[in-house]
């Protein structure tokens, strides 16, 4: 196993793939570091590029945008005290702190080290369980099983959308049902289209993709603007020189990083929930908890281990399962798609140098995204300052044009449009986006294998409880999914105790 990892990295070291690596991590640590903006609508606006590269070329450019987008959030937080994303909110309130008693420097150092460190240790757990993992579950999964695991993972991504679990399964029961439209995947029938030709072939994943992610999340960012924060100046030298800090940290950094990568590979959950666990568990821990959001730094550390570790994880249930472990998961399965490559356990057999060069991709971009912000995290914060009304135009026009390239559509363009006001419309509504898009990718393998799985059974759906694994994986996801409510439930009946 550990053999094909190496020859994946020593097969991909090579001009082109670092270049493209070294482009994504660039893009997406500027893109991560404007407020409002996200490697999300990057790598959704990049999508329609990748139909003209090789398929591992694609991956290596994507995922560092991924890597680069989740880091570069951090920087605006630090030295304005403005998140570039929700991923970083943790790190601001010791980063920013930090930055305002003259620690700006320490504080990126120990955020861009552990970062790269809990990148690196989540790496290794997708190199270790990825192969595996696939394998299991050629062997051992059925129809019934992977029904199970898509069924289950909607449920907790619906769970961990926020904190109305309904408004999460509504989202992702509307993600479903949009995946529904067009030809039935079994008698080829079509259905729901209402008489619109274009229809007959269902909505395409890129400009439902675009739509979501880009369009609506960005006119709704540029409705909600944040006011302008003073910058706190930072010099390159300094931060090279705290770099070593993080050696003072080294048990909370390992804790944190395989919290986020446990937390990154639960379906659809990704880097903001595994910052919060991870920053709070170091809080609960910690024996000079009452610092914490006043400048310690303990808190950045854990915060930034924790969400970059999650990349990690995500990836290991996207390629081996097929199941996408976060919202930019989502983007790297419809580039794999667009090349007809389907992610799942058939991957590592069917297209083992993808399989295998996706693993590769990662431990590049973390080495490039540890150089590259290290050199221009001092003045990358100064991004922020570039107008939104500049560049939400900017952002359509390219969404339109890579959108009608793709197949000289003008429906796809009017689709496009569309889903950008379902997108603004589901943020105004507080509808998770997440649970919608990762809904609809998966609707179609979802009845795939459902209907598959029932026509074996005569139509009946006693096997998912009969069979073990499909049983344990659904007792699994409803427990998880019900465990907010009973621990709520649990803290309720402790305080009316001890009152």
């Amino acid at each position: 196993m550990f053999e094909d990892v190496v020859g994946a990295l020593v097969a991909n070291f090579a001009a082109t793939p670092l270049a493209m690596s070294l482009l994504g991590v660039a893009l997406g640590l500027v893109f991560g570091a404007m407020p409002g903006l996200n490697q999300g609508v990057l790598m959704a606006l990049t999508l329609p590029l990748t139909f003209h590269m090789e398929s591992i070329l694609a991956q290596f450019l994507l995922v560092g945008m991924y890597v680069g987008g989740v880091s570069g959030a951090m920087v605006t937080g630090v030295v304005l005290g403005i998140p570039g994303s929700p991923a970083a909110v943790m790190t601001t309130f010791d980063g920013h702190a930090m930055a305002r008693q003259g620690h700006a420097a320490k504080a990126l150092a120990l955020g861009v080290t552990s970062s790269f460190i809990g990148g690196m240790l989540s790496w290794l757990v997708l190199a270790s369980l990825a192969a595996p993992l696939a394998r299991f579950a050629l062997k051992n999964f059925s129809g019934f099983e992977f029904s199970a695991l898509i069924v289950g993972g909607l449920l907790m991504i619906a769970t961990a959308s926020g904190s109305d679990l309904l408004k999460g399964v509504l989202s992702g029961a509307l993600g479903v049902l949009v995946g529904l439209f067009g030809l039935d995947l079994v008698s080829q029938v079509p259905r729901f289209t209402f008489g619109v030709e274009r229809l007959d072939t269902g909505f395409a994943i890129l400009p439902v993709l675009l739509g979501i992610f880009a369009i609506g999340h960005v006119v709704y960012e540029l409705q909600h603007d944040r006011a302008a924060a003073q910058q706190v100046a930072v010099r390159f030298a300094d931060v090279l020189r705290s770099v070593t800090r993080v050696a003072h940290h080294v048990g909370n950094l390992i804790r944190s990083s395989l919290i986020g990568t446990w937390i990154g590979i639960l379906p659809g959950i990704g880097a903001n929930i595994g910052s919060v666990i991870a920053y709070t568990v170091a809080r609960n821990v910690s024996r000079n908890s009452e610092a914490f959001g006043k400048g310690t730094e303990e808190g950045v550390v854990a915060s930034e281990a924790g969400n970059n570790s999650t990349i990690g994880g995500a990836l290991i249930p996207m390629i081996a399962m097929g199941i996408p472990g976060s919202p930019a998961d989502v983007i790297l399965m419809a580039a794999l798609l667009f090349h007809s490559i389907q992610p799942g356990p058939l991957l590592i057999i069917e297209h083992p140098d993808t399989f295998y060069g996706i693993i590769a991709t990662l431990f590049y971009a973390n080495i490039l995204m540890f150089v590259l912000l290290l050199a221009v995290a001092a003045w990358l914060g100064r991004i922020a300052d570039i107008p939104k009304n500049l560049l939400v135009p900017g952002i359509f026009v390219i969404a339109a044009i890579g959108i009608y390239s793709t197949n000289n559509r003008l429906f796809d363009v009017w689709v496009l449009i569309g889903f950008g006001v379902v997108g603004y419309l589901m943020r105004v509504a507080r509808l998770p986006s997440a649970a919608f898009v990762i809904g609809f990718i998966l609707s179609p393998l979802l009845e795939v294998k459902l209907r598959s799985s029932l026509m074996e059974s005569d139509g009946s759906f006693l096997p998912f409880l009969t069979r073990p694994l499909s049983l344990g994986i659904l007792v699994f996801s409803i427990g998880f999914a019900m465990w907010p409510f009973i621990a709520r439930r649990l803290n309720q009946r402790r305080i009316k105790q001890a009152s």
